[in-house]
């Protein structure tokens, strides 16, 4: 899709034109790293209040930052969150490739469950976040997991990525690099061709990433570093080392906690850290192994409309632009980075082309709350809206609990008889907005 040109902060000048120092009447373009775990639940880190869990560099970056304690993945499970980061839109409202579209291999992958959209690939009509930002100079990595389709359509050097060092799939094994779901053969590439390299896969991917920095210190950058962990294959450094599971799921999200302290000392050893705006988040709720406490308070897990399905993890630092040590309880979603990466920009979103996300910015700034709104979940039949504190949940047409939020954020007390208005009202709004979105 064509964009319309930028506006506001420019790239610099070549290097070659500067020496290596921007004139004062420069103002450069930020450069933007989203650092996205894989299965990560609201009370897996340390600065989530974990009992036993040490994150140093995730702590660390939270106190220069701003951490929420109320945003929300898009979905509830990984490829709906990451076509609503990549697009800015409900991954309903996306425009996904028909099943005639797909190869026979993709069609078997997708499953029985037409819902299932994991093995499905979104439209090349639709605007995605690195050809946004590529309209204003940025070059854009993906470093990690994909997972917007197996089809070689769908790669996301096609849709706007400069480079791309990971995996197309679910998962891989973190040290064969073979996909453990889909077509089980080897999932590790460089660019736009596959070919394996010896290590564990955090490690391989911190080390991609620490690399695009220094090759493209110069800016501006966009780096999407979409890291496997703690996602299943539960897989430590030493895999014949013998740990329950809990610790193995453990280690490895010490293991991200390492991984986030090296991109921001990358960012450092390259002057790059006042430049940059850092978010770190999850792309849904945990699926942990017995033993370890993943969610906190919150009820449910991975795929669940429960708060623990989608209630994640989110920090956002810049310093010199964003205060330090703050929290902040401001509703926010996976789908409002793409207008805050664009406004960051300069990038023009058409306006005939419909963005359901928020510019976060202002509120990252301190400058302002965020806009009342409703929010919406739709994973196969089961279903959930929230407006304020109140949240229904449902599964097809039966609406079949409504949460206050505020009063009960562990989701004990089910008042859909005790408020029959208040349901009705938001089962109202979801079906307007199964309407409004396609997804019929």
């Amino acid at each position: 899709m064509l964009v319309a040109p930028c506006a506001g902060a420019q790239p610099p000048p070549s290097p070659a034109d500067w020496n290596g120092a921007l004139p004062p009447e420069v103002k450069p373009a930020p450069n933007i790293i989203l650092i996205m775990a894989d299965d990560l639940g609201y009370g897996s880190l340390g600065c989530y209040g974990h009992p036993d869990l040490k994150t140093p560099n995730i702590d660390a970056l939270a106190a220069t930052g701003m951490r929420f304690t109320d945003f929300h993945s898009n979905g509830a499970m990984c490829t709906p969150t990451r076509a609503a980061l990549m697009t800015g839109r409900y991954p309903q409202r996306c425009a996904w490739v028909p099943d005639a579209e797909l190869t026979p291999i993709s069609r078997e992958q997708r499953g029985k469950n037409l819902k299932q959209r994991w093995a499905w690939g979104v439209s090349k009509d639709e605007l995605f976040l690195p050809e946004l930002l590529g309209q204003c100079g940025y070059r854009s990595a993906l470093i990690g997991k994909w997972h917007l389709g197996y089809d070689r359509k769908f790669h996301p050097m096609n849709h706007g990525f400069d480079e791309f060092r990971g995996f197309i799939g679910g998962a891989v094994d973190y040290h064969s690099h073979v996909a453990t779901h889909g077509s089980k053969e080897l999932d590790w590439w460089k660019n736009g061709k596959i070919g394996n390299e010896a290590g564990y896969a955090t490690d391989l991917l911190t080390r991609y990433a620490t690399e695009f920095i220094g090759v493209n210190r110069h800016g501006p950058f966009f780096l999407y570093l979409a890291h496997a962990a703690p996602h299943e294959p539960l897989q430590g450094r030493q895999p014949h080392q013998v740990k329950s599971p809990a610790k193995v799921y453990q280690e490895m999200i010490g293991i991200l906690d390492e991984s986030v302290g090296a991109v921001i000392q990358a960012l450092r050893d390259h002057g790059l850290e006042k430049n940059t705006l850092v978010i770190f988040c999850s792309d849904n709720g945990p699926a942990p192994p017995q033993g370890f406490s993943a969610n906190g308070v919150l009820k449910g897990r991975k795929g669940d409309m429960f708060e623990g399905g989608h209630r994640v993890p989110f920090i956002a630092s810049w310093p010199g632009v964003i205060p330090g040590g703050r929290t902040s309880g401001d509703v926010a979603m996976s789908m409002d980075l793409l207008p805050t990466f664009a406004r960051l920009a300069g990038a023009r979103i058409p306006q005939d082309h419909t963005i359901d996300g928020i510019d976060l910015m202002p509120i990252l700034k301190g400058e302002a709350k965020a806009p009342p709104r409703n929010l919406h979940w739709l994973f196969g039949d089961a279903w959930a809206v929230r407006k304020g504190s109140w949240k229904l949940m449902g599964n097809g047409a039966r609406p079949q609990a409504l949460f206050h939020l505020e009063d009960d954020l562990s989701e004990k007390n089910n008042l859909i008889k005790q408020k029959p208005e208040v349901a009705d009202e938001l089962f109202e709004l979801h079906r307007k907005w199964i309407v409004e979105t396609g997804d019929k």
